[in-house]
């Protein structure tokens, strides 16, 4: 295939992928915590009041100022298309961020970023939460792609002999940012800048000569925006009114289990991924510089994800949505072992890896349609609750009925059936909702069995 051929396949890949988050994203209602944070924002006089709200959660519930400024600023926006189109881009961004820290693929590697779009769409068993809803994809999708810009401008830096004071703000400034994200992928930012000094110290036979300025500038970055967000107030009252079932060492155990339980539930295929990729580069490839660089490439990003994972023991809960970041990582050693692999001269390889990715395109067309189906029912039927709960609203109502959302549609792609009201009006969404339309309460009924639309 020439590679003028290759460029157009790339491009169209490019295109398909953008397409599909954004029908997607445009048939995802406002969920949860978007119509908690909306209600706030409108009481915004401004758009610099944004940041002031944003101080004040710090202070008093999280120290994700990142994540939240920027879903307040969609918000303040008010129109959710933009966000739609956005987040696409985000999502294709990110998807290109890991093709770019694949350095020994070869130029429009179809195959290796079929591979890519594969585990970004497949693999990801939270997506719902960190793709396909506005808070979720500004906590994950977006910080992440932050986070994944920074290790690439970073590892670019090294490889491109960058020496400029310019590239020395650049990296101090997104390194503010990578470090304020979230806590445990922020903290694999950090561990990624200290390996990758390490490394290149006993590359140059234990020597700091190598030093740049925008090395120390971007480590620098990275660790005030980390201790901005570890040091705020507001964590600490969160973890307060958390409870556990054990203390001290129990407690510690108990978490180490669930990580690792969520590990083997979530993303046992890309663990096995990865480990096969090692495997097949010792078997088939000879020893030599080239490979051991390429698997170090791989370690590196496998450790990371580890590290990320069981950051999370130092809260007392975690949810699959949170391990985003690390799954990140895995995908991009996962990348780079395939990218490896696709070179090696074994027919019989490269024509596995070309079926792997022909096969998960064609489960991608046949399950889309059906996907998406489900997701214009899911948004239908909460697009007439809302003009009803906003009528009764208009009218004074006080406490009112509300159907819940018919069983029959769910799909991986939406989080609606998470943060469904129920029928205790007392259920959390419940009493948010009736706030958000000035309602007394809100008690959810059976879609079956309601006769008002």
């Amino acid at each position: 295939m020439s590679l003028k051929t290759k460029k157009i396949i790339f491009y169209i890949m490019m295109a398909v992928a953008f397409t599909a988050v954004a029908i997607y994203q445009f048939l995802t209602p406002y969920l949860s915590d978007d119509i908690i944070y909306m209600d706030e924002v409108r009481k915004a006089g401004s758009f610099f009041e944004l940041f002031s709200q944003e101080a004040n959660q710090w202070v008093s519930h999280t120290g994700r100022s990142v994540s939240h400024i920027i879903l307040r600023i969609f918000l303040y926006i008010g129109n959710k298309g933009i966000f739609n189109i956005v987040a696409s881009a985000v999502f294709l961004l990110l998807s290109l961020l890991i093709y770019l820290n694949v350095f020994s693929r070869k130029e429009y590697d179809i195959r290796l970023y079929g591979f890519i779009l594969v585990m970004l769409w497949f693999f990801d068993p939270a997506i719902a939460n960190t793709v396909f809803w506005m808070d979720g994809a500004c906590n994950y999708l977006f910080t992440t792609t932050i986070v994944m810009g920074f290790i690439t401008l970073y590892r670019l830096g090294f490889k491109d002999g960058k020496n400029s004071a310019g590239y020395a703000v650049l990296l101090f400034i997104l390194g503010i940012a990578a470090g304020w994200c979230n806590e445990n992928t922020s903290g694999g930012v950090i561990l990624f800048v200290l390996i990758e000094l390490i490394y290149h110290y006993i590359l140059n036979k234990k020597s700091f000569s190598y030093v740049k300025p925008w090395m120390i500038t971007g480590f620098l970055g990275c660790l005030f925006g980390f201790v901005m967000m570890i040091v705020a107030p507001g964590n600490y009252g969160r973890l307060a009114v958390t409870e556990e079932e054990h203390t001290g060492l129990l407690a510690l155990l108990a978490r180490f289990l669930k990580i690792t339980l969520n590990i083997k539930n979530g993303y046992p295929v890309l663990v096995a991924a990865f480990i096969v990729c090692i495997i097949l580069i010792l078997y088939c490839f000879d020893k030599s510089e080239e490979r051991s660089r390429n698997l170090l490439r791989m370690a590196m990003f496998g450790i990371l994800f580890v590290a990320t994972c069981y950051a999370l023991i130092m809260v007392p809960s975690s949810e699959l949505r949170s391990y985003y970041g690390a799954s990140i990582f895995i995908m991009t050693a996962i990348a780079q072992g395939i990218s490896v692999l696709s070179t090696s001269g074994e027919k019989l390889l490269q024509a596995l890896l070309t079926a792997i990715v022909s096969v998960y395109c064609m489960l991608f067309v046949l399950s889309y349609f059906d996907d998406g189906a489900n997701l214009a029912r899911i948004k239908r039927e909460t697009d007439e609750r809302d003009a009803y709960l906003t009528s009764v609203c208009v009218e004074g109502g006080e406490d009112v009925y509300a159907p819940m959302l018919r069983p029959l549609w769910q799909t991986r792609f939406s989080a609606a059936y998470e943060v469904d009201i129920q029928e205790d009006w007392q259920f959390w969404i419940n009493f948010f909702l009736s706030q958000h339309y000035g309602l007394g309460t809100i008690s959810g009924v059976d879609r079956e069995e309601w006769t008002e639309y």
